[in-house]
């Protein structure tokens, strides 16, 4: 079985029935589409350890699976790629999701930021859909505009891509919702 496959299966099997949030689609789409982002994003250069981490970056924040699983099963690059997109909940909640996010954002690796930034985009474009609350989207907009905002780092040309990518879909859903 190839590295990916695992991981795909793995992601799987953890997620189970997972849903998006507001509609009723499996959780394992937004995975694949994140990593399917990555190889766009790299011109398909990324790392094996950079499209697991794709796959599995919820799965230790969303599901009972833990860090060492991670490492165990696909070795500590994949498991630190995944450490760092993890929210640490206690950090988060001590300082302000916003305030925390563009911190962990602005001190992560590039390849970590490069998969965060893929991420969320895949979670902008999915606030298109009409079943999504126009308040969830309006706050989503705002934060996701906050961190865009407040990027105090060195920005690759994949990571710029990214970005732009991001910041139009954000004009996008304020024209579309009304936001």
């Amino acid at each position: 079985m190839s590295y990916l496959k695992k991981a795909h299966e793995f992601a799987i099997n953890a997620h189970g029935a997972q849903k998006r949030k507001f509609i009723d689609v499996d959780y394992i789409i937004h995975l694949e589409e994140t990593a399917q982002l990555l190889w766009e994003t790299t011109n398909g250069e990324a790392s094996y350890e950079e499209y697991v981490a794709a796959l599995l970056h919820d799965t230790v924040e969303d599901t009972e699976v833990t860090l060492r699983d991670i490492g165990r099963n696909f070795g500590k690059v994949v498991m630190d790629l995944v450490s760092e997109l993890t929210i640490d909940e206690d950090e988060k909640n001590m300082e302000g999701k916003k305030s925390y996010l563009v911190r962990v954002i602005n001190n992560m690796t590039e390849k970590a930021f490069t998969i965060k930034l893929c991420d969320r985009f895949n979670n902008v474009a999915g606030l298109t859909d009409k079943r999504i609350p126009k308040d969830f989207v309006k706050w989503y907009v705002k934060e996701t505009q906050y961190i865009l905002e407040h990027l105090d780092r060195e920005i690759t040309e994949a990571q710029a891509y990214m970005l732009n990518r991001i910041e139009k879909m954000l004009i996008l859903l304020r024209l579309e919702r009304g936001l």
